[in-house]
């Protein structure tokens, strides 16, 4: 009996091990999770919302995590993605800031509510796109930013379409979108979409905003002229900007993004600031009344007191310059394409590996002409033994490129083919001389 109880328990024990091994060998992130941990842990401080993330905005860098990838109502978050369709459209020279934008009744009703944020617009009257963008991110007018939208895919809610398309180029996955300003449908009044239901509504991820931001700041950094400003003018009364935290200067200075709320999103902002120039984007989805800014804060002061700043840039290399064969310089600098900045705890380094395009360490002399951007090699990047925690797209490699143009130095080239001209004609003399030299002895 005795030995039957034990190969009971010994199977019951077996079993129990294949339930818990058969998980980490289908599920290859929860062997590798502890290798990718932020450096600031939910141990170390819990934010008090359902969703927050911090991240490095040069390098995608993710400091801390807290269900960042659950996707929740975003509210007037919502107007990032219609200013960065908005910046796009601009850097493509489909529209410009001076583009006129007539006011449709509908949008102009919509304004007219007192129970949400939004500047006066009247229909039949026509805004440019710089008015309607600056309120929209300034003050949060959601009618100016649905004016916005109507004005970029038309008025049969097909902005919607546009904003997924847009984050969906960005890796974003499973963001579900609607309007350009946030709002849930039924609160859309006459704008309201009828093919979808009143309380459909804008959701998306911490780590899914972090990543538009950090597009944002880089390829339209203009934004942040805009989201620093503490107020807005329009029609002779003052807007103040909602983000509260503009003009903090420790332990980072805040300048932008923005904010947003609503009854099911609670209070939500993402910020963004610097510290001797390295820049931060903070993301806090669905916190308690009046805490967005405090908690954020938190997640800042946790960051700044704890971590330190390692920036990779052209000190990793092995040289800083290439000498250069028949350019109009003898030499060209090389180095990143941008620099990366990395947080981590005292006395963890960043380690760097250079690696040049012929898979050597060291480059080899290179011929004019040079082109400005073109690239030289790779700089790969670790911390320590663990690989770093990204935001999805960023790679733990910065490109090395030629950072200044070389041309051909033309006088050197026909200088250079003259002095072969005349080493060939002496050998022609030369070899003339031997043959009848060679003559007369026969």
């Amino acid at each position: 009996m005795n030995a039957k109880k034990h190969q009971v328990l010994t199977l019951s024990v077996l079993f129990s091990l294949i339930f818990l091994v058969i998980p980490l060998i289908f599920n290859p992130d929860t062997v590798t999770a502890s290798s990718r941990q932020p450096p600031i842990s939910q141990n170390e401080i819990n934010i008090s919302a359902k969703s927050a993330i911090a991240v490095d905005a040069t390098s995608g860098q993710i400091i801390y995590d807290k269900n960042a990838k659950q996707q929740l109502p975003i509210a007037s978050l919502s107007k990032l993605i219609t200013t960065y369709i908005v910046l796009n459209q601009i850097q493509a020279k489909k529209i410009s800031w001076d583009s006129k934008v007539q006011i449709s009744p509908k949008v102009a009703n919509l304004s007219q509510g007192s129970d949400f944020t939004n500047v006066p617009l009247q229909a039949g009257k026509s805004y440019t796109v710089k008015q309607l963008y600056d309120a929209s991110l300034i003050c949060s007018a959601n009618a100016a930013a649905m004016a916005l939208g109507e004005y970029l895919a038309g008025p049969n809610h097909d902005f919607g379409k546009m904003m997924s398309q847009e984050v969906n180029k960005l890796g974003i996955k499973n963001a579900r979108l609607y309007n350009a300003c946030g709002l849930s449908n039924s609160d859309l009044g006459a704008l309201k979409d009828p093919n979808l239901k009143d309380n459909a509504e804008n959701t998306m991820s911490a780590e899914g905003l972090a990543q538009l931001s950090q597009k944002l700041i880089t390829n339209h950094p203009e934004i942040l002229k805009t989201t620093s400003m503490t107020s807005l003018k329009w029609d002779g009364k003052v807007y103040k900007n909602t983000n509260l935290l503009l003009g903090q200067t420790h332990p980072f200075k805040i300048d932008g993004l923005k904010t947003g709320t609503s009854d099911t999103a609670g209070e939500n902002f993402v910020g963004t600031g610097t510290s001797n120039h390295d820049r931060i984007i903070t993301v806090v989805l669905g916190a308690p009344r009046d805490q967005r800014f405090t908690q954020t804060q938190l997640m800042l002061n946790q960051i700044s007191q704890n971590l330190f700043p390692t920036t990779i840039g052209a000190n990793v290399l092995p040289t800083k310059t290439v000498n250069v064969v028949n350019g109009v310089h003898k030499t060209t600098k090389i180095g990143p394409t941008s620099p990366k900045t990395y947080w981590l705890p005292q006395g963890e380094k960043v380690k760097t590996d250079f690696v040049s395009n012929t898979n050597s360490k060291i480059f080899k002399t290179p011929l004019a002409p040079i082109i400005k951007g073109e690239k030289v090699g790779t700089v790969n990047i670790k911390a320590g033994s663990d690989e770093l925690d990204l935001l999805p797209g960023s790679e733990t490699s910065v490109p090395v490129v030629y950072k200044v143009a070389n041309p051909v130095n033309v006088m050197k080239m026909i200088m250079g083919a003259l002095e072969l001209l005349v080493i060939l004609l002496l050998l022609i003399y030369l070899i003339f001389q031997i043959r009848k030299f060679n003559l007369r002895r026969h």
